[in-house]
């Protein structure tokens, strides 16, 4: 039975036996193979490390401004909501009023009219409205036990009192409960009564006033790869928006799917693997999600990517590899053909001068044609069938005369005597010669990607693969400017006026609702921070850019307002988002100038 070493000489004894050009061949090959190979499986690693970290920045990232968006859209919602509320019942006080001014109802019942009308409001399932004095004295409650009671002890009336107006957040305790909760109000003020007019929600309800719509279509638009999405859950597993689930508890949740949900619920944020399989799909497919928690509303935002999708660009730099090492194997058979027959043919030519002179020809000779290791043995071998022939001539000439001596002592002896003289010297020459040549290639690959590249490959492939009040596609972003324009009017009492000479149809919704939420933005910016009275706004083309400009006569944005604002910030997303350019200028006292400019839109007009 064979050991291994017996095995591993006989490996080595057949190799050594091989022809030239097949230990050429042989090593040429293992050569571009391992070093390919090798090269190969660090690149893809590497590759794919890569698209692994740019894939889950991507997601982390897009699931965070999707939270920051969710939080502005559902606060602003919620205050615009509230202080709607409260103005709405500030109005009915001052018709009141006015009705007890022309004597058409007594003080009293106008007072007893105000309390009547308020305290049956409800806002969502337990807020409610209520109205306290200067005094501290609540004035309007829904609960018996409040009305009539003072709370200037409570530092929250006192700041109520302070302000008069605008968004406060306090915590609260109600007759007969154990434990205080946080609320908010929006409060406005009567000053003919001295009440401050209170819209009062318990934040824990928050997510019932919350207008998904307002954010909806957002978070619908973004695409990750080719299917990727995001989506937004509730505590229970509820679909709040998903673009292939209906709202609510969808059906056909198995048991797997069940334990996707309370692994997400569970860990409240981070990121997870796991197989998936939407209605219009036949079979699950592995994907990558990262989520955060929202605690008010107890919602789950979470952007998500399939994994093959993810991993595509390997597939395509996985063939350019193979490819490339079989195109190098391929080059590399001639290449080793051409320089083995280099090497090969003159060693032929040379053992068969060796066997013509060993045959007796003393006439072959080699051509030096080169002066590598080969023209060299060509010399050594001329300059040894020289040296022969010299000494086969000498020999020859030795032999003549030693055969006329000899003819001439036979003439003069009587006996025969014939020395022969034969000594023939035979030179045995060693020819060793080894030759290792060396070659290495390094393969290296060309997209990034991605390209992400996503650029990841090509972005790898690919080396290493998105709010309208109104319908914008059949009444025209003008038309959804023109009814903004009227709102402010209505709601603000100031003068807003659209100039837009021709009606203007996007294609791309969702660009039409980033254009107008930035107007509607930048409108109440002018009307809650500069005070404007007088506002314009300007739709028109100009060139291949179609330019959105909204000018006020109003003190300008306070500094606050222009480095903080979450509106602002938000203004400057959208505008991102559609890649468009939006400038705010101004200077206080002299009104604000906010423009937005977005280029190639003109053959969408009309």
């Amino acid at each position: 039975m064979l050991t291994q070493n017996g095995v591993l000489k006989s490996a080595s004894a057949f190799f050594r036996n091989l022809p030239i050009n097949v230990k050429l061949m042989v090593g040429y090959s293992s050569i571009f193979i391992i070093t390919g190979l090798f090269a190969s499986l660090v690149l893809y690693f590497s590759v794919r490390d890569t698209i692994e970290t740019n894939i889950e920045s991507e997601l982390k990232n897009t699931t965070v401004s999707i939270l920051n968006m969710v939080h502005a859209a559902a606060q602003n919602a919620i205050r615009n909501y509230m202080r709607a509320v409260a103005e709405t019942n500030l109005i009915l006080l001052q018709d009141l009023y006015e009705k007890q001014q022309r004597g058409v109802l007594s003080e009293e019942q106008a007072r007893a009219n105000a309390k009547q009308m308020m305290a049956g409001q409800k806002i969502g399932k337990s807020g409610y409205l209520y109205c306290a004095n200067s005094q501290g004295v609540a004035v309007v409650h829904p609960n018996p036990g409040v009305a009539g009671r003072s709370f200037l002890d409570r530092d929250f009336i006192k700041e109520q009192i302070r302000r008069r107006e605008g968004y406060l957040e306090y915590d609260w305790k109600n007759p007969g409960e154990t434990e205080e909760h946080p609320k908010a109000l929006y409060m406005v003020y009567f000053a003919p009564w001295d009440w401050i007019i209170s819209v009062s929600v318990y934040r824990d309800e928050f997510k019932d006033l919350v207008n998904v719509s307002d954010f909806r279509q957002n978070i619908l638009s973004l695409k990750f790869r080719q299917n990727g999405y995001s989506f937004v859950l509730d505590g229970s597993g509820n679909v709040i928006i998903h673009p292939k689930l209906k709202s609510g508890q969808p059906d056909g949740y198995d048991d797997e799917d069940t334990k996707i949900i309370r692994d997400i619920v569970r860990k409240k944020s981070g990121k997870l693997t796991y197989a998936w399989k939407n209605p219009d799909e036949k079979q699950r497919r592995e994907k990558l999600v990262i989520f955060n928690h929202i605690p008010e509303f107890d919602w789950f935002v979470a952007s998500s990517c399939y994994l093959e999708e993810v991993y595509a660009p390997l597939s395509s730099l996985r063939n350019i590899v193979f490819v490339t090492i079989a195109g190098t194997l391929l080059l590399a058979f001639p290449i080793t053909l051409l320089i083995s027959a280099s090497i090969t043919r003159p060693l032929r030519t040379l053992m068969d001068r060796f066997s013509a002179g060993a045959a007796g020809d003393m006439t072959v000779r080699m051509d030096m044609n080169t002066r590598d290791e080969i023209g060299h043995l060509a010399g050594y071998f001329n300059e040894f069938m020289d040296k022969l022939a010299l000494s086969q001539s000498l020999e020859q000439e030795i032999l003549d005369i030693s055969q006329r001596e000899q003819q001439k002592i036979g003439r003069d002896l009587h006996d025969d005597l014939g020395p022969h003289l034969m000594g023939v010297d035979v030179l045995t020459c060693v020819l060793e010669k080894k030759l290792r040549s060396k070659h290495a290639a390094e393969t290296s690959d060309a997209a990034k990607i991605r390209e992400l590249v996503g650029d990841a490959i090509h972005k790898l492939r690919r080396l290493a693969r998105g709010l309208c009040p109104m319908d914008l596609g059949d009444q025209g972003l003008d038309a959804s400017l023109g009814e903004l324009a009227g709102y402010i009017e209505d709601v603000f009492g100031i003068s807003c006026r659209l100039q837009c000479d021709d009606p203007v149809r996007l294609s791309d919704q969702t660009v039409a609702t980033h254009i107008h939420y930035i107007a509607h933005e930048a409108l109440h910016n002018a009307v809650k921070h500069a005070g404007a009275k007088n506002i314009r706004i300007f739709l028109f083309f100009r060139d291949s850019n179609m330019i959105l400009k909204i000018e006020d006569d109003g003190c300008g944005l306070p500094a606050s307002v222009r480095n903080d604002g979450m509106g602002l910030r938000i203004m400057k997303y959208r505008a991102h988002r559609i890649n468009a350019v939006l400038s705010i200028n101004g200077r206080p006292g002299r009104g604000t100038v906010v423009t937005l400019e977005i280029a190639g839109l003109q053959s969408q007009r009309g």
